[in-house]
Order: structure tokens, then sequence, then C-alpha cells
């Protein structure tokens, strides 16, 4: 009988053990947790203004002692791998013949004075979330400082700012969002954020957090003082590599390094999600890959090759998507500056409409931006802003689009299901018109 030790239980280690025991009732199974709970980490923001609860959001233990888990509620401290084991802080000593490493990461908190202080929170644990609403709740009517304006820190703004808290969001860089939109797509999102009474300070550095034991407000960079009560921390995400480093594992910048089936160096341990390096689908760039579809895909496979398959992760696309207020975005794939930056010449077509048939009084518009390559005329990356909730599956087909290898001549014909309560008439179908806003200039006649 096999015996399998998965350490860490959030989106690699749970859907890991799971799959493993459903593949294979028999196998010898321990899971090793510092964290009790399976927490679904995107309901963080949701917590922290109390509009969810951490029982709501968390995984249950009898999905694993029904399928015969053993669960080990402690750190894992070392990795023997000459005598495959585990050890963790309680001194138990566990062997293993596979070892799924899904240790996750660590929230980045940036080299500044005061960033220890009370009231200064990251944003990563169930224990953040509720530290966070104990904070709201004592001193939020002082305000609300966010550092980072990705996904994550701006889902926290907007709910916080949503629940009646003064809120300001610090980004060093120009725009909000700007890993993954282009200027263009994003300015008018940042006026709305604005006209909602959230403060943007963009191209802007944190310098100081004030306060003598608590936070009393924040430096900038530009000379200027937000007076607050609390400042929340977003602006990343490291990989938590101490335990691969310790027992000798190949650790790259980004995290653990793996092969094509998430084999480490070491092919008795396997690893995922937040914790490894990731290459890059269109540009094959070596990059961290820290949300949470990649960790549960990783996990999955990663169960299935213990078992005997030899199934390949496939090359990063980050899709994501959020919501920000009355406003949707997603995207995925390479931005027009990413794609400048790895040498490709972009062509991009744009296309607005709504979220259903234009005589539905219901209808929420929406704006899609695809990039294609030039030279291929391969779709690389897709961009979506606006009312509609219908962002997750448009930007989906587009991901799926690139990973296919799509051309704008294959999306000019892109067949979609259509009704008028559920979608645009297919002659505003978003990812054909897009695409046809292209075609001339990719084929053009002779």
């Amino acid at each position: 009988m096999v015996k399998v030790v998965v350490i860490g239980c959030a989106g690699t280690g749970g859907p890991a053990a799971m799959m493993l025991k459903k593949l294979n009732p028999e196998v010898d199974l321990t899971l090793i947790r510092e964290e009790e709970n399976f927490l679904t980490r995107c309901a963080v923001p949701y917590i922290a203004v109390g509009d969810a609860t951490v029982e709501a959001s968390v995984k249950g233990d009898e999905m694993f002692h029904k399928a015969g888990t053993k669960l080990v509620d402690s750190k894992a401290v070392k990795i023997d791998r000459e005598k495959k084991t585990v050890t963790t802080a309680d001194g138990g000593t566990y062997p293993y013949d596979k070892l799924v490493l899904a240790t996750g990461g660590v929230p980045v908190k940036p080299p500044i004075p005061g960033v220890d202080l009370e009231g200064v929170f990251t944003v990563r644990t169930s224990r953040d979330a509720t530290n966070i609403l104990e904070r709201l709740k004592a001193k939020g009517d002082r305000g609300v400082v966010v550092i980072g304006a990705g996904a994550v820190g701006l889902e926290m703004a907007t709910l916080i700012a949503k629940s009646g808290y003064r809120t300001a969001v610090v980004e060093a860089l120009d725009h909000i969002l700007a890993v993954s939109f282009d200027p263009d797509m994003i300015t008018e999102l940042e006026e709305y954020l604005e006209s909602k009474d959230i403060e943007l300070k963009l191209n802007t550095m944190a310098e100081r957090i004030i306060g003598e034991e608590e936070v009393e407000g924040i430096e900038l960079s530009d000379g200027s003082r937000i007076d607050a009560g609390m400042v929340i921390l977003s602006v990343g995400v490291r990989a938590n590599t101490e335990l691969a480093i310790d027992c000798g594992l190949e650790v790259g910048k980004f995290g653990v390094k793996v092969n094509e089936y998430l084999q480490t160096s070491d092919p008795d341990i396997y690893a995922g999600g937040d914790l490894i390096e990731y290459e890059n689908l269109i540009t094959g760039e070596i990059m961290p890959g820290q949300i949470r579809p990649n960790a549960v895909i990783g996990g999955r496979i990663i169960a299935k090759n213990i078992l005997g398959y030899k199934i390949k992760f496939p090359r990063l696309l980050n899709s994501f998507t959020t919501k920000l207020l009355e406003r949707s975005v997603a995207g995925v794939g390479l931005t027009e500056k990413a794609a400048k930056k790895a040498g490709i010449d972009t062509v991009t077509g744009k296309f607005s409409t709504a979220s259903m048939h234009s005589m539905m009084p219901e209808k929420k518009p929406y704006t899609l931006k695809l990039i294609f390559d030039r030279a291929t005329k391969r779709v690389i990356g897709g961009q979506l802003v606006g009312e509609s909730d219908c962002m997750v599956k448009v930007i989906d087909t587009v991901a799926l689009a690139i990973r296919c290898g799509m051309t704008a001549l294959d999306l000019t014909t892109f067949r979609a299901a259509g009704q008028p309560e559920l979608s645009p008439e297919p002659s505003a179908e978003p990812i054909s018109m897009a695409s046809e806003a292209v075609f001339t200039e990719l084929y053009p006649l002779p």
C-alpha cells in the first residue's frame, strides 16, 4: 500500500488528498496541516467586512474522515528525504513513499517603518479576516488605507467603503490592476471608484506608517499624509519555501522548481499552488501564478500522477475576475504593455455590448478588448470591464481560445448560445465582434 503524506490543506493539498482517495481508497494518506480549516481564501475580504462568516466559508473535516484520511493538526518542521519522513512540531514522525508539498505562500510586508504597528493587517487567513473585522468596528471610523491596487486590495477597499468607512488606496504603479489591464480599459473604472469616495493615490509609494504603538496614519512619497485607524497590506504573496529549502529541493526566483508533471527535483516529492513557479503559456517566461484555480488543478493532477498517470500541468494563463461595487472586471493573458516587453507586435480589437438583447430593459453594458499577435494572428489576451455579472464565462472562453491557439479568423466565426434574457443578440456577441474589428488589418485582400 502506497504511503502518501500531504503537507498543507488549502488550494493544492485539500484537492490532492480528496482526488487520491477518490481514485484509490486504499491509499494510506496522511494530511498535515497547520491551520484547522480548509478555507476558501477568496472569502477573506467578505469575512473581513461581515458579509460572510468563517463557518460558512470553510469546508469541514467530515469529507476527509469519510474518505479515511488521517489528519494531523500540527506544523510540518522537517522533511528527511533520505529516510522519507516528515516531522511535525508536536514531535510526530510520518513516513511516506510520495510526498505532496502544498505549503502555499505568505503575504509580503513592505520594508517600511511602522509595518508592525497594531492595526496593520495582511489579507490571507480567516484569522486575518476576523482581526480586520474587529478593528473595523473599533477604529474604522478613523479611516482605512489599503496598500496595493491588485484584485484583492481593491476588493478589500470597495467592500470597506461600501460598509461606510472612509477608504484610500495607495498604489506604486500608474494605474489600478496594472498587471492585468491596459490604461484604456481601466481609466473609467478609476473614475468610477473615485466617484464612490474611494481615494486613489496612484504612482505613489507608502513611505511610513505613522503611530507610536498603533496606527495613526500613513506618510506617502508625495509628501502627503492620510489619517487612518488601520492599514491593510495587499502587495503580493511570496512562496513559502522554508521546508523545501531546508530539505535541499531546487528553488527558483518565484518558488519551488517543478517539471511538467509537478515533480520537484526529488521525483518522489510533488509541489503545486502558490509554492511553485510557473511557465507562461504565451511567452515561456518564468513567473508566479498565485491564484486559486492553478492550485486546485495542480492538486488534482498531482494525485493522478502519484497513482501512475503522466498528466502534464498546462502552462500558465492567469485568468481572473472580480467585482468592485457595481462594476465587474476580468482579464487573461498578456496586456499590450506586457506583449511589447516580450517583443510581440500586437493588434487590438474592442467591442461594447450588453448582457442581454438590446430590447431588454434590464440589460447591463460591458466592453471586451482582445489582443492578437500580429505575426501569428492568434489571440493572446483579453480584458473585460463593465456593469454585467457575466464576465467569468466570457473571459473563460477567451482563455480557452488562447490555450487552443485560436486566431482572429477562428473567432470571427465563434458560435455562442443566445437568448434575449441571457445574452446579447448574435450581432453583438463580443468575442466575434472584437475579432471582426481587426479582421481586415490581419487579413487584407490582395
